[in-house]
Formats: C-alpha cells, structure tokens, sequence
C-alpha cells in the first residue's frame, strides 16, 4: 500500500461537511507525511486500537517529536521513509443544527389545577457540538469509519425523550403547574431541562448548543376537558385573583387539614409548594420540582393496621409521582373520636372505612364523619353544631350570597360557589 504524504479531510475521498466522524482512508504513514487540519476539525490519531495524540488545526509533519503518545505505542522508523500503521480520525466541531427529538409515547398524568388526566407528548429540536474529541470517540463512536448527526440523534433520541417526560412529570406535579402554565412557558422550561440534559450528554463528550420544546400537545378529548376545567374555573380570576393566589389557595385546598402539615414531612412538602407559588419565576418553580433535595424521603403515614397508606394523585390524598406522598403522619397524642363505628363511607371518595381509621386507605383524605366536624382551630374532631366541643371556636357560618350553613374553615359556599 502507497504510503499517504498529504493527510487532510478530502471530500474527493469521501469526506462530507455533515459528518461528525470521518476516517481517513490510508493507513500507512512515514515520518515526512503531512497531516493538515482544517478550523473546523480536530485530527485523532489511533494506533493498534488505542486513542493516541490529537490535533487542532494546522500543518505538522507525523514525526516521532510530533506524535510523542503514538511513538510509546509503536516503533516509528527514524529514517522517515519506512512506513508505520496508524489511523487517522477526523472529528467535526462545527454545531449539528435542528436536530429533531420528540418523546416515545405519552406521557399519562394529572393535571395538578384541573384534576384531568391526560396524555402529553412533546417535541422540539437542539443544536449539539463536539466538545471532547477524545471522549466521544472512545464512549459512543468506537473508531467505526464514518458518524453522522442523524446517527447521533438515534443514539441519543431514548435518553432525551425518557429524561423530557420526566422532567416534564416532575414539574407539572412537584411544581403544580398546569398543562396551559406548561405550554406558556416553554423557552423557560426548555432551558431547565437543558440543564438536565447537560449532564447526561457531557459525559459522551457532547455540548448541547441549544435545546428547545417547540410542542406539548395532548389528544384533542384531553384538550377539550381540560379546557371546559379551565372555563369553569376562570370564573374565580374574575373575581380579582392573580395567577400567584390562585397557586396560594389551590395548593392551600390540597395540604388543607393534613396533620403534621407544619412538621417533617409535610412542612418540608407544604413549605416548598407554597414558596413556590408566592414567589420565584417558572424556571425557579421547575429547578425546585427537579431537585432531589424538595423530594421527602420519610415513610408515609400508616393506617391503623399498621400498614402504609396506598398512594394517590386525587386532591390531598399523596402523590404517587417521583415519590411524593401524603404529608399526614399519624398524630398519636390524639384520642380516638367516640363518634368513630365500625363501618363508614369517606366523604372525599365513597370508600368503605374500617373501624377507628384516622385516614382513608383508598384517598388519604383525613377521615371525619359524616355527623363530626374537624375543628379549624384546634384540630380536634367535634360534634356537628356551631362551637367546637373542645376549645368552643365557632365551626359554622353563613355564606353571604345565599344564607346556607358552611364549615368555618371553607373557602367556597358548598350551594352556591361563592367566595367566603
């Protein structure tokens, strides 16, 4: 085999602008032969399978001076006429633009404001760029001839679509924010879960240049659901609330009567939601719902059989995504309410409830039953009337748009919607 005097990314031997991996086809070299590298490129040498020197742009002659890690490897002839095997991989660093992704499947969850599940999916386009030479030949390339961007895409196209739907889960349910929030505020939440993605693709070596969510689209049944949900809801924006009270009170209605909301895990869980809906920008509420550190890592509260509560999406009962849950925990200085029987239904979901239970197994929703009342001021459970049994805070009131009884601590008239 001739030995190559000029090594250069020739498009007349095959090289092409879109390739990101381009092996030169020689192999045999000497100590006169030329390697010139243009801007754009980086030049690695291999020899007998090991990732050698490498280059950045310019023109050098392949002798021993030149190519000290090459020449630990094999014995280069002194003479500079006699051949020595070596391969020669060029890398592109020009940035790979608009590579498409889109997510596998969709993505079923609930709505945290509308209480809708729904089937997202989402897509959009990055610009990546080779940042370590070395790095993404040895853990994704593997000195095959030839690597594109499409190639790349395919390699990657599962990790980023498994990585999207769960940053995407983890900030509409641990941020509590709605699919319309999420839609709004795509630029924002495409730089959060670059961030992710950073430091998933660092480690092949690659850069991402910029990443973006061009779409998060459901099925048109879930569009028009949850659309009528916000309509119906709207109705409270009229009356003068902003965007942030509305979080404030929805997140209040979910942690509303939980006990031990203001300690361990439910303090850290409450303090966290709430904080988020006062203050702080979307990308603030996304950083916050992704960081591993708002997530609690204590048990969930037990029933009375000394099993753990089941898991729940649905009103204040836990979260069953990313391991949020319930923030009850069992208060056991509490005496026993005489008002508990053997059977009852819960009031949130209809569940048949044993004996004694504080909490319903199905929902996790605090149990008071139907003739009880819990009173807002010092917890205690108490006879349906107007004073609480234990501490005597009143527990009705009436609402004053249509005059009918409601709990002391509701927020909205059970007959008529109004706001109290």
């Amino acid at each position: 085999m001739a030995i190559a005097e000029i090594i250069k990314a020739d498009s007349t031997r095959g090289w092409k602008t879109d390739l990101l991996i381009w092996k030169f086809p020689d192999e045999d070299f000497n100590a006169t032969s030329q390697l010139i590298v243009d801007e754009t490129l980086e030049a690695l040498l291999v020899v007998n399978g090991n990732a050698a020197d490498i280059f950045g742009p310019g023109r050098r002659t392949l002798s021993v001076p030149n190519i000290p890690l090459a020449s630990k490897l094999i014995e280069i002839p002194t003479d500079g006429k006699s051949p020595f095997p070596c391969k020669v991989f060029f890398i592109n660093k020009v940035h790979q633009l608009d590579l498409l992704w889109g997510t596998f499947g969709p993505i079923t969850l609930e709505d945290p404001l509308y209480d809708i599940f729904m089937h997202v999916m989402a897509n959009g386009s990055m610009s990546v760029s080779v940042e370590n030479s070395r790095k993404f030949m040895l853990k994704l390339v593997g000195f095959r001839d030839n690597f594109d961007s499409e190639t790349l895409v395919q390699k990657f196209r599962g990790i980023i679509s498994s990585h999207v739907k769960d940053c995407i889960s983890k900030i509409m349910i641990n941020g509590m924010l709605s699919y319309f929030m999420i839609n709004a505020n795509l630029f924002e939440l495409s730089g959060v879960i670059k961030e992710r993605l950073d430091k998933i693709l660092d480690e092949y070596g690659i850069q991402i240049q910029y990443f973006n969510i061009e779409s998060v689209e459901v099925p048109e049944k879930d569009y028009d659901t949850v659309t009528q949900a916000k309509e119906r809801r709207s109705g409270r924006l009229i009356e003068g609330y902003t965007w942030q009270e509305e979080r404030q009170m929805m997140i209040s209605e979910k942690f509303a009567g939980n006990e031990g909301t203001m300690g361990n895990v439910g303090g850290a869980v409450g303090g966290f939601m709430v904080g988020s809906a006062i203050g702080g920008s979307i990308a603030d509420i996304a950083r916050n719902a992704l960081d591993p550190a708002n997530v609690p890592t204590e048990k969930p509260p037990k029933d009375v059989s000394g099993n753990p509560a089941s898991m729940s999406t649905k009103g204040v009962g836990p979260f069953s995504v990313e391991g949020f849950f319930n923030p009850k925990t069992e208060d056991t200085t509490q005496t026993p309410t005489s008002a508990s029987v053997e059977s009852d239904k819960c009031l949130k979901c209809g569940v048949d409830l044993p004996e004694n239970a504080k909490f319903c197994l199905e929902c996790g929703e605090k149990i008071v039953l139907q003739n009880e009342n819990e009173c807002p001021n010092c917890g205690e459970t108490t006879p349906v009337g107007k004073f609480c049994l234990h501490c005597g805070f009143p527990i009705a009131k009436k609402c004053p748009k249509c005059n009918t009884d409601v709990p002391a601590n509701g927020k909205f008239c059970l007959e008529c919607g109004e706001k109290l």
